[in-house]
C-alpha cells in the first residue's frame, strides 16, 4: 500500500496566509483558491476589491495545476495544439501553482485579479511556505 502526503486545515490556512500576505503587501485585490489533489476546494477567499470573476478564474487554475501536477501557464500551448482539452475544464492562464511535497501533488493554488505575472508572484509566496511546512515535517 502506498502512503501520500495530505494537506491539513493548518497547511491550507497557512499557504493562503502567505499568498494573501504577498498579495496586500503589493497593494492586489484578487482571490486565493486552494484544491486538494483531485481538485476539490479547500479554501477559497475574494480580498476587498477583488472583480466577482476573480473567483472563477482562481479556482479554475488551482484546479488545473492539481489535477496537471503543473502549472496553469503550461497548460497554453498544449491547448493551442489541441483545443479539445478545454473540454475538461481547464484553465489555461498563468496563476495556478501545484502544491508538491516531493513527487506528490497535494493539491493546487490559484490567483486571480492582477497581471498573471502577479497571480504567480502571490502564489509563489504561497508554494514556499508549503516547501518549508514539507522540510520540517520530514526533520529537513
Amino acid at each position: 500500500m502506498r502512503q501520500k502526503p495530505v494537506l491539513s486545515h493548518d497547511d491550507v490556512l497557512a499557504i493562503a496566509a502567505a499568498t494573501r500576505g504577498e498579495a496586500q503587501r503589493n497593494g492586489w485585490a484578487v482571490s486565493i483558491a486552494l484544491v486538494d489533489d483531485g481538485g476539490h476546494p479547500l479554501y477559497l477567499e475574494r480580498l476587498d476589491g477583488a472583480r466577482a470573476n476573480t473567483v472563477a478564474v482562481a479556482l479554475g487554475k488551482a484546479r488545473t495545476s492539481a489535477l496537471l501536477h503543473a502549472p496553469s501557464a503550461g497548460i497554453a500551448s498544449r491547448v493551442k495544439d489541441n483545443p479539445a482539452l478545454l473540454a475538461l475544464d481547464l484553465m489555461p492562464l498563468q496563476g495556478g501553482l501545484p502544491l508538491m511535497c516531493g513527487e506528490h501533488c497535494v493539491g493546487g493554488l490559484g490567483v486571480s485579479g492582477v497581471q498573471a505575472h502577479q497571480d504567480e508572484q502571490a502564489g509563489a509566496a504561497g508554494t514556499a511556505v508549503l516547501e518549508r511546512i514539507w522540510h520540517a515535517a520530514r526533520g529537513d
